[in-house]
């Protein structure tokens, strides 16, 4: 078996057959990764919502394959988890005006000006921004022509969720590959509604809810990188439905979210979110339970409005936490606006 598994790691082209056989006994020996799972005592749903998610999440890509047959899948994300992020070949490029306007967003006390001076600086962010404003969410009495009068109806705040949302679309729904096309546009809708849960719980807690918003968009990224990362080398378009596969793929992914934001230069309480949903060594606090909590609803939200589940099942336990049914409930009330 290892040695028909290296030949098809050579097939694939992830690495020397000496690497990667290497690679593939310590794949092999795997147990679930606890920093996945809320910890006890923390809100959570009655079931693994990943369970229910994961499968929806990839519709007909989604196999019950060969036992062993996944392992190059997992070798190749071993590879990209330790890849040199520096190469602009594995992670996508923010735009250029982005780290400074991120400064500058974070900034509670910064003027439309000084905002309107940085995003200027981009002609392609200017016009989603303005798109964006005249969309029906939005409304406005009249066409909005200008960045000057998309801050004034927008407000500080509003410009800085608008702006953050703008930004990193584009880089989440990254549409190259059989099967990130297919998901790429959930896992984005996704992050949207994590974004809002998160901004909803964190200002609950007194927490920040600007650096919650950021934390729901990037959490992704690392998802997004994995699966353009897979497509690229499965010579048919196939994921593994397995537990062992999907708890180590989801966990590498949060590992590739981590990466990226800290190549990116996120704020210090991001990242720290970022990484207690990969490693952590007690209950989970502050922003990284907010984070997982917020992923979970906003997951749910999108299996209830699929029909995959039901919003009364009882294995939610969600009418059990009046905080948690008030984000969902939040979310929802927040599709009808937007439709």
């Amino acid at each position: 078996m290892l040695g028909l598994l290296r030949n098809l790691c050579q097939r694939l082209g992830i690495g020397s057959a000496a690497a990667d056989a290497e690679a593939l006994q310590a794949a092999t020996v795997f147990s679930a990764p606890e920093d996945i799972v809320a910890e006890e005592g923390a809100w959570q749903a009655g079931f693994d919502v990943d369970s229910r998610f994961y499968p929806w999440l990839l519709g007909a890509y989604g196999k019950q394959v060969q036992h062993g047959s996944d392992k190059p899948l997992l070798i190749a994300l071993e590879r990209l988890v330790r890849a040199d992020f520096s190469d602009a070949r594995h992670i996508p490029r923010v735009p250029s005006v982005l780290p400074q306007l991120l400064k500058s967003l974070r900034n509670e006390n910064v003027s439309g000006d000084e905002l309107a001076s940085h995003i200027g600086r981009d002609v392609s962010l200017v016009a989603e921004i303005i798109s964006e404003v005249n969309s029906s969410y939005y409304s406005p009495a009249d066409k909005i022509s200008s960045l000057d009068n998309a801050i004034r109806l927008l407000g500080i705040n509003g410009l800085r969720l608008l702006v953050a949302r703008t930004a990193f679309r584009p880089l989440i729904q990254l549409q190259s590959g059989r099967i990130t096309c297919v998901v790429a546009p959930l896992i984005w809708e996704q992050s949207e509604k994590c974004a809002q849960a998160c901004r909803l719980l964190a200002q609950e807690r007194g927490l920040d809810g600007f650096h919650a918003y950021l934390a729901g968009l990037v959490q992704n990224i690392g998802l997004i990188i994995a699966f353009r990362s897979l497509d690229q080398i499965m010579v048919a378009p196939v994921m593994p439905l397995a537990t062992e596969f999907r708890l180590r793929f989801l966990h590498m992914a949060h590992i590739l979210s981590y990466r990226i934001a800290k190549e990116w230069d996120f704020p210090d309480a991001v990242m720290q979110a970022l990484k207690d949903q990969v490693s952590h060594d007690g209950p989970l606090q502050d922003l990284g339970l907010v984070l997982k909590q917020a992923g979970d609803i906003s997951k749910i939200r999108l299996l209830v409005n699929a029909a995959v589940i039901s919003d009364d099942d009882e294995d939610l336990h969600l009418a059990a936490d009046a905080e948690m049914q008030r984000c969902f409930t939040a979310l929802h009330v927040q599709e009808k606006d937007e439709a």
